[in-house]
């Protein structure tokens, strides 16, 4: 279903044609610039009372000058919807943003009808989990938050709620945790690759069984002491509610899953939602994260190759120390010390570039056409060259660089599990 409407911006008066197409979402805000004065405006659709829908606006409202006929070209015309990306250009009838995916789809599948309606149905499926997480998204976090408190009967109480199974009672720390990551798991796995993450858990015990259970415990005890584990699985859970908090402009990168990920469908299309200044710094602390989930991967791959977690393959004619000195390492450098990792990273979420011209200012965004502009050497007397990416390639990296440290999240509680199950049960003897 579609509304085609014209509205007209509060700041400059100035019209825009749009066709608004219906999510299943309850409450559904959309958010673009002004094509003329680069104003933010907002619609939500509001389809609580379906089949009845109700609209506000924010910076703008219903023109005076509504036509009952098609539009014409006489305004700059924009598709809005949350579930795709939307394509820029003037007003087609019937090209809709919903029917233009089914066409991306039928292409992708290299014009296999069934499998294009299965992979559209995948979609749809994980759109409607997208939904009924957005309706709970304040109980999911507050549920994360309660992880960490004093009341953890409460916490156990609360997530067999959220679970919709019988409360465990246990107040053991593996099984606190075994109920944190059953919450996650559910909570959050429209975003991830959930054949990557059982991946990992099953592959993980193995893993470890295959090193020197003493060297093992020796790099289980460096994780302890220093307090790194527990406060690296702290910050990995701080980024959860954030997701949540993008779920609206990660849709569209969802499905981009389906329709491949060429440089083209991303700049060719944009979103409906503007929120680019809080994405900047998720995507920052998210690759943050991930340069201190290597010292869990290097250190492991020490222990598979060489038998000591702080022994390092020869680089460029030297040996690194330790450790401490590879964590001390810029994210840049730790890649060539993974010797023939036993981890597949996935370095599309990996752009440096971008990363490191977040974290000095150096990012600008142009709201109307949806464009990332960031200067990696920036911020010195001789400005270096400009980089460009589309609004929709940003999201793409950023749900790629959190199902990233969410599979890496899975190592975090391999280790802790064999902490609270092994490690701490020798060292309590």
């Amino acid at each position: 279903m579609n509304s085609c409407m014209t509205i007209t911006c509060q700041m400059c008066e100035q019209d825009t044609d749009c066709r608004i197409g219906y999510s299943n979402r309850r409450i559904q805000p959309l958010a673009f610039a002004c094509p003329h004065c680069e104003s933010q405006l907002g619609i939500t659709l509001d389809i609580s009372h379906a089949p009845e829908s109700g609209f506000t606006f924010d910076g703008c409202e219903p023109s005076k000058r509504q036509s009952d006929k098609l539009f014409s070209e006489r305004n700059t015309f924009l598709d809005l919807h949350l579930d795709f990306p939307v394509r820029t250009g003037k007003y087609q009838p019937g090209r809709t943003p919903y029917l233009m995916a089914k066409e991306d789809l039928k292409v992708a599948a290299d014009g296999d009808f069934q499998k294009a309606h299965a992979m559209f149905e995948f979609h749809s499926h994980h759109l409607d989990a997208l939904n009924g997480i957005a309706e709970k998204a304040g109980d999911i976090k507050r549920l994360i938050n309660l992880y960490h408190g004093a009341n953890k009967q409460l916490f156990q109480r609360r997530a067999s709620d959220f679970l919709g199974r019988p409360e465990d009672k246990s107040l053991l720390p593996q099984d606190l945790n075994a109920t944190l990551y059953s919450v996650i798991s559910v909570a959050f796995y429209p975003f991830t690759v959930f054949a990557h993450s059982k991946e990992i858990s099953e592959e993980m015990p193995n893993l470890m069984q295959g090193i020197d259970s003493v060297k093992l415990e020796e790099f289980i005890q460096n994780l302890d002491v220093t307090g790194f584990l527990m406060g690296l699985q702290r910050d990995c859970l701080n980024i959860y509610p954030r997701i949540l908090d993008a779920e609206l402009p990660l849709r569209s990168a969802l499905f981009l899953d389906l329709t491949g990920n060429t440089k083209v469908e991303k700049t060719a299309t944009r979103i409906s939602t503007q929120d680019f200044s809080g994405l900047k710094d998720l995507y920052k602390d998210i690759v943050e994260i991930l340069s201190r989930q290597l010292i869990l991967v290097a250190g492991i791959n020490n222990l598979l190759h060489r038998g000591d977690f702080n022994s390092f393959k020869a680089i460029d004619g030297g040996v690194l120390q330790d450790l401490l000195k590879y964590s001390g390492k810029v994210l840049s450098d730790k890649f060539k010390y993974l010797d023939d990792c036993w981890y597949r990273l996935d370095m599309n979420a990996f752009n440096l570039s971008l990363r490191n011209a977040i974290a000095h200012h150096n990012v600008r965004y142009t709201a109307v056409d949806q464009v990332v502009t960031y200067t990696p050497r920036g911020g010195r007397l001789e400005q270096g060259e400009d980089e460009t990416m589309s609004l929709l390639e940003f999201t793409r990296i950023l749900l790629i660089a959190f199902r990233e440290m969410h599979s890496l999240h899975h190592v975090i509680k391999s280790l802790l599990y064999y902490k609270y199950l092994i490690y701490d049960k020798g060292a309590g003897m």
